[in-house]
């Protein structure tokens, strides 16, 4: 608990350290508002990783079946948290290349594709409405996070895009990994029991590493050419 809390701690200050550098530096406002956004979205997640700590030791609050539906009131704060950083990916996006409606439309469909079919491999029957409705919403969140990884290194030049932007890009694809091992073996694992505490550690270890490469864009994407 000490270390996990001591590097929620450290990312913290350096996300706002990061953000403090670009209001020093620039004065344009849509970088700034990029690093604004992506501290606020650290700020949301770690909420939402307290919450998944379980400290009060409650189990089995909305179904039978799913013993640590705890991580569903986690979604409350990692979804609107991931959605900040969603749209700070989209301005990134834009200060390359512009976004035509096509685009959008075909971005949506392959995210609902994607997150629709990721959520039926792992659903059980009987684990309830509620459930259902929270992480359906937060797969399609938490695709469309990845997705934007994949076309901020198109936008930034493919493979000849810096490599500071692809970090960032790896750090999106392996928030969005992370939440698929919650899905697949913490929540509906194991019949609804979880492979708990194994999928945890190796849970935290990808979703620190993508947390210590996303608190970087607003800095990469300044310094991006």
């Amino acid at each position: 608990m000490f270390l996990t809390v001591s590097s929620l701690c450290l990312l913290m200050f350096n996300s706002v350290a990061i953000s403090a550098w670009v209001f020093h530096q620039f004065k344009d406002k849509q970088l700034r508002f990029i690093a604004v956004l992506c501290s606020a979205a650290l700020m949301m997640c770690t909420v939402g990783d307290v919450i998944n700590f379980n400290l009060s030791q409650h189990y089995h609050r909305y179904a039978t079946l799913i013993k640590h539906d705890y991580l569903i009131d986690s979604i409350l704060f990692f979804a609107p948290g991931y959605s900040l950083l969603f749209l700070a990916c989209v301005l990134a996006y834009k200060r390359q290349q512009a976004i035509s409606q096509l685009k959008s439309i075909l971005f949506m469909l392959v995210v609902l594709v994607i997150s629709a079919t990721s959520l039926a491999t792992m659903y059980l029957d009987g684990a309830g409405i509620p459930i259902l409705a929270m992480t359906g919403v937060y797969s399609v969140v938490v695709t469309a996070v990845a997705l934007m990884g994949l076309m901020l290194v198109i936008a930034y030049g493919g493979f000849h895009a810096p490599k500071p932007i692809m970090w960032v890009s790896l750090g999106l694809f392996l928030a969005a990994l992370a939440d698929a091992i919650i899905g697949a073996f913490w929540i509906y694992g194991n019949q609804g029991q979880g492979f708990y505490p194994q999928v945890r550690y190796i849970n935290w270890f990808i979703y620190i590493s993508s947390q210590c490469l996303v608190i970087h864009l607003a800095k990469v994407v300044a310094l991006a050419k």
